[in-house]
């Protein structure tokens, strides 16, 4: 069956909740899938199955109430489960990564009867249908979270760079990656191994921006480096992007060290005082994966073989 793969919040993190700019890419390296296991004993596939009857349970009541956003056939779910379906995922949980969008995207994908009118031509699709999508597919994952944005299921489905907020909410973002070809500039994930809840993070960052002294740095500082980061990547322009990870970086150790694990403090130093690294907050922060951007990847990972770096391709 088809694979359905993580995301990455790569710029505007926080910052989107704000009404600004941010930039989530699908990452492939983590993806599910469907299978069916019918060897398993009831015993066991209930284990591999958790909530999956459940939500197939949920979703059958809100089809029946008419309160179902998009077609889908949750009954057909519900039998395919019944008879042996399990969901193979290798994306971590508590990284922020979208676990539960690619679930999300799987059963929408596998079930929903327009689905397959998503699988050409998306890049000319209109943000007014995009948006309706996204609403959806957060009524699904709200089963999992009591809210969504749908932003999560709608990568892992549509599996394409998306520009969120903004005047028009979401649209597909087109990356100018052959130049990243000739390029030394390489972006990677930086593995903390640590848990965290997105929520708390959320709420600490939006009481801070509450503050006039926050709020104003925040715009004036933080604010135009995001909106630049996202421009440079997008054009491929590595030299650009390096200096404004730099002001990112610098402007969340300064300001936010608390999203940042006090254990990556000295790395996330000598990234500031050297030219070889930067290193900024991916997704809520806290833990998870942090985003790096180095000039020389070969060096980055010889120089620090202890920490567990994944590529990030510009696509």
């Amino acid at each position: 069956m088809k694979t359905y793969p993580a995301k990455i919040l790569l710029f505007g993190e926080h910052t989107v909740n704000t009404g600004t700019q941010a930039l989530a890419v699908p990452f492939p390296v983590f993806s599910a899938r469907w299978r069916f296991a019918p060897q398993l004993s009831r015993q066991d596939l209930a284990k591999q199955q958790m909530q999956l009857p459940q939500f197939a349970a949920h979703l059958e009541q809100l089809q029946h109430r008419g309160r179902l956003l998009c077609k889908l056939d949750a009954t057909a779910f519900r039998e395919a489960l019944h008879q042996g379906l399990i969901f193979e995922s290798n994306i971590p949980t508590g990284y922020g990564a979208g676990s539960s969008g690619a679930l999300v995207a799987a059963v929408f994908g596998e079930w929903a009867k327009d689905s397959s009118d998503w699988s050409t031509g998306i890049e000319h699709v209109s943000p007014k249908k995009i948006l309706e999508l996204k609403k959806a597919l957060a009524q699904l994952e709200s089963f999992f979270h009591g809210t969504s944005s749908g932003t999560d299921p709608l990568i892992c489905f549509l599996q394409k760079p998306l520009l969120l907020g903004g005047h028009d909410g979401v649209k597909i973002a087109s990356i100018a990656d052959k130049q990243f070809e000739n390029s030394t500039h390489q972006l990677f994930l930086l593995d903390t191994r640590i848990e965290r809840k997105a929520t708390p993070l959320i709420e600490y960052f939006l009481k801070k921006m509450k503050t006039e002294a926050f709020h104003t740095r925040c715009k004036n500082e933080l604010l135009p480096a995001v909106d630049s980061a996202i421009q440079s990547f997008l054009s491929a322009d590595g030299k650009k992007l390096f200096a404004e990870m730099h002001r990112i970086s610098e402007f969340q150790l300064l300001f936010l060290d608390k999203m940042i694990p006090e254990s990556f403090h000295p790395l996330w130093k000598e990234g500031l005082e050297g030219d070889l690294f930067k290193l900024k907050i991916c997704g809520a922060g806290g833990g998870g994966f942090l985003l790096g951007l180095t000039t020389d990847f070969e060096a980055m990972q010889k120089r620090y073989p202890n920490y567990r770096m994944l590529s990030v391709s510009p696509r």
